[in-house]
This record gives structure tokens, sequence and C-alpha cells, in this order.
């Protein structure tokens, strides 16, 4: 597949194992093909998964009550949160047999129906019957035949699988009896997670007891304690009480689930969804439309700057204008060095390596960055260029505090880092319909399957829209004079799951 052409002010990106982000400003047509051989570096760098997982998160009282409606509906692990900027679905399907009934007499031909969902979508349900894959199914509606006659008499077990797109899956089980009443214990344990509360947010580092109610018409064999769907103890006899030890645990949502089983393999679980290193956000209730005053829209020329710019020239301009109310934007006093952090944190030697949101704050954390006037940049011979000790000494003078993330569900979060004044800088994977913006349009789909990785910074959003407003690193001559609106609902479709925004 090839895009079509592109014109003056539209990134070169080349295939590979990685992408570029780089721009073309030679002023001619260029094509691009998934089968060129030649390999740039992309303006994107995966993130220190430590570091990202570290970052303090803010996270709106809605989303993590959805999270955690989400966790208790299902009994299954969202893992919303694993401190890494993953691009995607992460919440699991959700899956039940609706016929035959749990404990049912069948017999001859038996028809098995199961209801599935996705918030994306299910790609797949598939049917076991005592461990022995059935049939499997792509589409709705998942219904299935068992032939019956092949068993023999007793208790029989019936599981479905769905499966998401994403590689989610959440499974469930019947038992049925074939010439008689299923024999045995049918009766699933009764559980439920009595400490913490459903919703609690807790520091990292800290020691959780969590406190598990269980009981069984017989008896309770085990009880099981999970975090995002991973064992962490079981415990044979009550009381059922563990501890969490939440050190090297990633901020933001995580889902605590309780496995209580019977002597005849009955299971039942009860789950629910709690927060680490967050700063909880419930703000009065938000303007309808919102824009930040920004710097002047230029393009990164035939650097791989992208993440510098959205970081340095977008967002931290921003942060100076606001900080000290200014009226005007001002290459001697507010607005930033993207050379200064391009040069300084990409992965590679030259002009076409990556960047990080994770190295690029830590950068402007412990050293800070250089004005513009300070260091200029340039796109054609400037990304070799070390600081002088004076430019080092005038990035002292601009090191910001701090810095958050925020999940790119989290619309109301969002929304309030921007009525506050704080951009939002996110990887996003672009396509032709992204290239292709122009005035008036918003990005709300895609047009090929092939994407490379890229920048932007969220400056402002319009409920009238429904889409957020980016700022993008490509000049004036590309979508709306250097901006473009991104669809609330397509958003995290296309962007990693972690945000960024400086404090």
């Amino acid at each position: 597949m090839k895009f079509n052409k592109i014109l003056l002010g539209v990134a070169i990106c080349t295939t590979g194992l990685i992408t570029s982000c780089k721009k073309d400003d030679s002023g001619v047509q260029v094509s691009t093909s998934e089968t060129n051989s030649t390999v740039q570096a992309s303006g994107v760098a995966a993130d220190d998964e430590k570091i990202a997982a570290s970052v303090p998160m803010l996270m709106s009282t809605d989303f993590l009550q959805r999270v955690s409606e989400e966790s208790v509906a299902s009994n299954n692990p969202t893992r919303l949160a694993k401190g890494k900027p993953t691009t995607g679905d992460r919440t699991l399907p959700t899956v039940l047999i609706t016929s035959p009934s749990t404990g049912s007499i069948v017999s001859g031909t038996v028809g098995i129906t199961v209801s599935a969902s996705d918030n994306v979508g299910v790609s797949s349900v598939k049917i076991s019957v005592d461990g022995t894959v059935l049939a499997t199914k792509s589409a709705a509606p998942y219904t299935f035949s068992w032939n019956a006659l092949t068993a023999i008499a007793g208790t029989h077990t019936i599981s479905a699988t769905a499966q998401d797109a994403a590689g989610n899956i959440s499974s469930t089980s019947i038992q049925v009896g074939i010439n008689a009443l299923p024999t045995g214990d049918l009766t699933a344990p009764l559980v439920s997670i009595t400490s913490p509360a459903n919703g609690s947010s807790f520091t990292i580092g800290a020691t959780t007891t969590v406190g598990v109610a269980a009981s069984d018409n017989i008896g309770v064999t085990s009880v099981s304690f999970s975090v995002d769907g991973v064992v962490k103890s079981t415990l044979a006899a009550a009381p059922y009480n563990f501890s969490w030890n939440t050190t090297g645990v990633a901020s933001g949502a995580h889902t605590l689930t309780a496995t209580a089983k019977d002597a005849a393999g009955n299971t039942k679980t009860s789950s629910i969804s709690v927060a680490l290193n967050t700063v909880i956000v419930n703000p009065p209730t938000l303007p309808t439309s919102y824009r930040l005053n920004t710097p002047p829209a230029i393009t990164q020329g035939s650097e791989s700057s992208c993440v510098a710019f959205s970081a340095v020239y977008i967002a931290r301009s921003i942060e100076q204008y606001y900080k000290t109310n200014a009226t005007s934007y001002s290459q001697a006093t507010n607005i930033f060095s993207p050379e200064f952090a391009y040069n300084l944190a990409k992965v590679g030697a030259d002009c076409g390596s990556g960047t990080n949101y994770t190295n690029l704050l830590e950068l402007m954390k412990n050293q800070g960055v250089p004005t513009w006037q300070s260091m200029p940049y340039s796109s054609t011979n400037g990304c070799t260029l070390m600081p002088t000790s004076t430019q080092y000494a005038d990035a002292a003078n601009y090191k910001i505090s701090s810095y958050i993330s925020i999940a790119n569900t989290d619309q109301t979060a969002i929304k309030s880092r921007i009525v506050s004044n704080h951009p939002v800088m996110v990887y996003c994977t672009i396509d032709q319909a992204f290239y292709d913006l122009m005035p008036g349009m918003i990005w709300n789909t895609k047009v090929s399957t092939y994407g490379f990785p890229h920048s932007l910074a969220i400056v402002g959003y319009d409920d009238s829209k429904k889409a957020y407003l980016a700022m993008n690193s490509w000049g004036t001559g590309w979508g709306d004079a250097g901006f473009c609106w991104v669809d609330y609902n397509f958003f995290p479709t296309v962007t990693s799951y972690l945000t960024y925004s400086i404090n």
C-alpha cells in the first residue's frame, strides 16, 4: 500500500521497524511507501517504563467510578493502568452463557447460546465442553450445537471464552447433566472484598490489608487474591486477610479480585478498583469550550523532534506564559528551545533519532530548558550542537517542579487540566487521514491500517464539536493553520494510554 502524494508542509515518514515523523521542507511533492527500504529513526522513542510507572496520575472521580463499576460488573480486571504508554484497548469483554441454564438436564443436540459484548468489539467467541474446544465464531449470533449423544452420562462443563481485537479475554462456564441431574455440589461459594472500599486511593509503597469474606453451603477450600489478574496469594482457611505491598506498582487504577473455591471446584469472584499514586480531581462544572493561548505554529523541519516541540516549544512555553501572566509571546522570555532538549535527550546521534516524554520531562525537571533566544532551533544543522555553559545556566532558571500523567480515556481530567491552563502532551499513531486534515475538519477516522508514531499537544476542547484541539509542529500549511480537532471518542483509539502534563 502506498500513501497518496503529500504536499509541502507534511511529514516524510518511511517504514520499517520504526518510522520517521520528520518533516519535508524541500518544497516538492514526495511519496512514501510501506515497502520503502530507507528506514529512518522515529521521532517517538519508547518511554522508560520504570519512570512512567512512577509518575503520579491525575484521575477524575467519574473516571475512577467508571473503572470501579466495570470491575464489579464483570468480575474481571479491566487492566486500565500498567504504567506503560500503550496504545489501544485494555478493557476485557464480557461473556455469559444464556442457554442452557446451569444445573439443567440436556440430551440429543444441545443448543448453546452465548451473549458477548465489548467496549470496542468482540472478535471471537469459543465454546468448549469438558475442556475440549467445540467451535469458534467470529460474529454474532453466538449460537452453537453440541451433540450430547456422544457424551457419557453424568456432569459436564460448558465453557465460553470471548476475545476482542486487542487480545483481551474473558471466560465463563456452567455445569449440565446428561440423563440425570448433575451430581455433586453445584452451589458456588459467596465472596466479597470487605476492605478496602471500592474506589479507594493509596500511596505507592504502602502495605494495604485486603479483607475478604467467603462462605459456602458445604465449605470453602481456598480464597485467592489477585491484582490485575495476577494471583498474589492464596489462603486455605479464614480469616482471609491479605497484605498487598504496593512498592513498584504503577500509578493509576488497579483491579483487586478475590476468588473463592469449594471442594467441588465451584468458584466465585468479587472485584473492586483502587487507585495508586493518584490525585483525584472533582472539578466544578467545566465550560463547554476552552482554548489556550499558544506560541505561533511553526515547523520542526527535517529533524525528528516532534516530542521536543510538543513538550518544550508548546507545553513549556504555554506554562510560562500563564505562570507569568504574560500578554504576548517572546523568544527572549517565554518561548523555549526544543533544540536544547532534543539534542540532549534524543536516543541516537543523528537528526533522525527519536526522543520520549519521560527523558525530556526528567531533563526539564533536573536541568530546565533555555529560552529560544538563548539556543535557537535549526532544522538543518542544529541537532549536533551541544549546549554551552551559558545555555545550561539559562536553562537552570526555567526548571519545572514536576509532571503528571492522565489516562487518555479520562475526558474530565484532560478537560480540567486544559481549563487550569496546562496543555496535555500525547503520543499518537497517524495515517493518511491525519495528513489530509484541512480547516474545519475533525480527525475521527482511520483510512489505512498503516501508521507511525507522532507527538502532539492538546491545547483546547469544544463540546459542540465533541473534540479536542491539538497543536502540531508541521507549520501553518498543515491542518487548520497548524492545529487540528480530534474527536473525543476517536482520541483513545489513536493515542497512547498515558498522556502527560507539566505542573
